[in-house]
């Protein structure tokens, strides 16, 4: 039986479970919509646990800086080698989205990405910007593939629909003998973060109704499995010698997760993994920076996986170590990635307690 044979027979059950999500997504967003159209919006309900009013206060002056960094096409960035990069962009609407979702007062903020991204759509499906200037561009599709996912929830737009299944196919048809994805065509390439960034894209996808083979799933969840280290963390690629870091294996941790996996010894271990003393201090600002926020924002989706104990322990210190890193005029700095990178990813994890992103409220 050929792939695609194979990819048609189980697209149906994944089709109509991705529908069934997208319904209900789409329900507690008009629930949501409404509930902010009544006065307990007005100050009245007290905000989450943990979210104090300096981080209030923070997540205003950051979503603030933010919007004023967004050009006239809708993208970010005029120089450096991520400017107008469509990971960031889609990062960014992730952001606002976080807010206040698709009705909050950065709507226009957030149409303004999803009209960047459908124009750097090409015929293959492959989101891309206009002027490649990194070595991974796969990355930038997975962050636009998840970002386009979970606004379709809550729009219905065609144009989204249509540019997310194309999205969605070219992943699929980009996973290599492995499991996983890789920069190259080498299937040895292969390696750990780029694998859970095009898996967290395919679990917004079908979210959004869009079908995704089972066999997808569970290959990309074994490459995943044969990545972890006697440790509890993962290496970077399958014949890479056993070294761990933290940012990644939270990556694979929230992967694995999502995959349904929350019970299974793989995941337990990258838990118990990621619980040791060495985050936050691992990677301070300045040291392999473009990792710092990557590590923290998937960090603080597993420890929302995992459950209330770890996020007590967690999301209070990630909270007051970004609030101490925000700039007087609202931003976070990147040096590698850029200040628009640095402050999207920041205030993702900020508002996570919020719950208004449908793939990262999952438990």
């Amino acid at each position: 039986m050929s792939k695609d044979e194979s990819a048609s027979k189980i697209e149906p059950e994944f089709s109509r479970r991705g529908a069934l999500g997208a319904a209900v997504i789409s329900t507690l967003a008009a629930l949501r919509n409404w509930w902010r159209g009544t006065p307990l919006q007005a100050g009245l309900l007290a905000p989450p646990e943990f979210v104090t009013p300096q981080t209030q206060a923070a997540i205003e002056r950051g979503l603030k800086w933010l919007a004023s960094r967004q050009v006239t096409d809708g993208g970010f960035g005029s120089s450096g080698s991520y400017a107008r990069n469509v990971g960031v962009c889609a990062l960014a609407g992730t952001a606002f989205l976080a807010h206040r979702g698709m009705t909050g007062s950065y709507r226009r903020s957030i149409q303004e990405c999803i009209r960047y991204l459908l124009g750097r759509s090409q015929e293959n499906g492959f989101i891309v910007e206009a002027d490649v200037r990194t070595h991974a561009p796969l990355y930038g599709h997975g962050y636009a593939t998840m970002f386009l996912g979970q606004v379709f929830g809550e729009s219905f737009d065609p144009r989204v629909r249509e540019a997310l299944k194309a999205a969605t196919q070219l992943i699929l048809n980009l996973q290599n003998e492995q499991g996983g994805w890789s920069y190259t065509s080498d299937p040895k390439d292969a390696d750990v973060s780029i694998t859970t960034c095009q898996m967290l894209a395919l679990f917004s996808a079908r979210q959004a109704g869009v079908g995704v083979p089972r066999e997808a799933i569970e290959r990309s969840v074994d490459f995943l499995k044969q990545a972890q280290n006697e440790d509890g963390g993962f290496r970077y690629r399958l014949d890479d010698p056993p070294e761990s870091l933290f940012p990644r294996s939270a990556a694979a941790v929230v992967a694995l997760t999502c995959a349904g996996l929350e019970r299974d010894p793989t995941v337990q271990h990258g838990r118990e993994y990621l619980q040791q003393p060495h985050p936050p201090l691992e990677l301070s600002p300045g040291q392999l920076a473009e990792y710092h926020f990557y590590g923290r924002f998937y960090a603080t989706h597993a420890a929302w996986q995992a459950g209330k104990p770890e996020w007590d322990r967690w999301y209070p210190m990630v909270r007051d170590e970004l609030l101490s890193q925000q700039s007087t005029r609202g931003d976070w700095h990147d040096a590698n990635i850029g200040d628009e990178y640095a402050t999207a990813m920041a205030l993702i994890v900020l508002q996570f307690p919020y719950g208004n992103v449908p793939l990262l409220a999952m438990r």
